[in-house]
């Protein structure tokens, strides 16, 4: 079975080195040009392996169609692949094209579905290969497997246990396909729902605006290696890279310091108060440090009285 590859960052280049120990037949490799002299990319293992590259901006360009068509290829996989495919290139393999989506389907099409689940709560989050077809993460599901989400996983305990998983699914659905061993499961269209791309400004936290679990589930959702959940406390701008919820109830004004204790601070959400365990300032520096006991965090209310004076 010949394999196109495409894919860019850290679960692209974990799949396919997997792909490749497993001896699976990678006869070309599509990447982007930001990760060409960059190490640990699927750009650089290919090379390493000396397996066909290209770089392209834009995979549906007529020159980039035409090098891809010379593979003869039986399969395309994308794997964390940042560009959209159209019909014309999709036709090219001769069995399909499948793709990595790490959320539940049809629940959790879209962007970031692993920093959506943490946001919204879940309990559990879903990691899904899908047959590609036009339309945003819309194909027929190959294979999927759930796991549990705890209290305390943050963003990045989901990539790994993704990471981890996803080549061994990929590998074997690889194998199925080439028996015609493999099934699929059309999504139920009455589930569908989409959720959008993240920016770095949608991390602002206001403690009067948001509950105690969703502050919680915020942190965990835009932790290391993402920009991180923040506020600010005056002119200084916190970034909170985790927390924990508070066993009891303590209630107090949005956004204020209550305690101080090991270096971890008590703040008042608008129902009850939350552990800040690590923060950090712009600089790097340790924020819980500075921070004292009645300091304020900001607040709607609080940015309403500062624009005002």
């Amino acid at each position: 079975m010949k394999i196109v590859f495409f894919g860019n960052g850290k679960r692209a280049f974990i799949c396919l080195k997997y792909l490749i120990e497993e001896s699976q037949n990678i006869v070309g490799v599509v990447g982007i040009p930001n990760e060409l002299d960059q190490e640990n990319t699927i750009l650089s293992l290919a090379i390493d392996n000396n397996i066909p590259i290209i770089v392209t901006e834009d995979p549906n360009d007529k020159d980039t169609i035409s090098l891809i068509k010379k593979y003869n290829s039986d399969i395309f996989v994308l794997g964390g692949y940042c560009k959209i495919l159209n019909s014309k290139i999709l036709s090219i393999p001769k069995r399909m094209a499948i793709n990595l989506h790490a959320g539940k389907l049809p629940e959790y099409r879209g962007s970031s579905p692993l920093n959506w689940a943490l946001i919204n709560g879940e309990e559990e989050f879903t990691i899904s290969i899908i047959k590609v077809t036009i339309g945003i993460d819309a194909g027929p599901i190959l294979k999927e497997q759930t796991f549990e989400i705890d209290l305390d996983d943050n963003i990045y305990n989901l990539h790994e246990k993704a990471n981890y998983h996803f080549p061994i699914m990929l590998s074997q659905l690889i194998n199925e396909i080439t028996s015609n061993k493999y099934s699929e499961k059309p999504q139920d269209i009455k589930n569908c729902s989409y959720f959008p791309r993240r920016f770095k400004e949608d991390g602002f936290i206001l403690f009067d605006q948001y509950k105690c679990d969703d502050v919680h589930n915020r942190i965990r959702a835009l932790s290391k290696p993402y920009p991180c959940a923040f506020s600010y406390v005056g002119k200084k701008k916190v970034y909170f890279i985790s927390s924990r919820l508070n066993e009891g109830k303590f209630y107090g004004e949005p956004g204020r310091v209550y305690r101080k204790v090991n270096n971890e601070i008590l703040v008042c959400c608008n129902d009850k108060s939350l552990w800040i365990t690590n923060a950090e300032f712009e600089d790097g520096s340790d924020a819980i440090k500075e921070i004292s006991v009645y300091d304020s965090f900001s607040t709607l209310r609080n940015e309403i009285l500062t624009s005002r004076s």
